[in-house]
């Protein structure tokens, strides 16, 4: 019996380590409630307006990989005929279903960050967006919120510009249709994204 009992806790211990194990190296998964990405546009060179994405996804692996989805067909510029336009000229969302963020971050440099705290860090996002892959030097605000969550923001203000994914002739077709003197090809890009454990 004493045999017995001491299998069945050795038995235990086995398992609770295989799960506590399995927990340890569980991805980050987005909190896609308490994440956004937007970004902002200038028109006739004074007025400034933003533009969201209803809908993203991703997660955070253990190795640091930040994998980042945006459905693009739930961009939201408060304006109904703009989604449209945004949709089937800007994006061509039948052959661009989403863009793909990507990007590194070390996360043994935060296994000891304190609750409540932040840190900078320098890395290489690319963003994958209507058949073009660019990269961009960018440094993130890393956050520790919680033992089992983190936020990641750009540290400082991130510029995208629509010449290098091929836009400008789609920005031209929008312009014309808006009956506009300009809207600026560089956008300014912003994101809060929060992954828990």
């Amino acid at each position: 019996m004493t045999k017995y009992k001491a299998m069945l806790g050795a038995a235990a211990i086995f398992v609770a380590s295989s799960l506590f194990s399995s927990a340890a190296l569980a991805d980050w998964t987005l909190d896609a409630g308490n994440s956004n990405i937007s970004y902002g546009t200038v028109k006739n060179d004074m007025i400034g307006e933003s533009n969201t994405f209803k809908t993203i996804s991703g997660y955070l692996n253990n190795n640091g990989q930040i994998n980042i989805d945006i459905d693009l067909a739930s961009i939201d510029t408060l304006i109904e005929i703009r989604d449209g336009r945004m949709r089937d000229i800007v994006f061509k969302v039948s052959e661009n279903a989403t863009a793909k963020l990507r990007g590194d971050i070390n996360l043994k440099d935060h296994d000891n960050q304190e609750i409540g705290t932040s840190r900078v860090i320098e890395t290489t996002f690319s963003l994958e967006f209507v058949g073009q892959k660019i990269d961009h030097d960018v440094k993130l605000l890393v956050t520790r919120l919680a033992e089992n969550k983190v936020m990641v923001t750009p540290h400082g203000v991130m510029f995208i510009d629509a010449d290098d994914y091929d836009l400008l002739d789609a920005i031209e077709i929008l312009r014309n249709l808006a009956g506009l003197d300009t809207i600026a090809s560089v956008i300014s890009m912003g994101f809060y994204l929060t992954f828990v454990k």
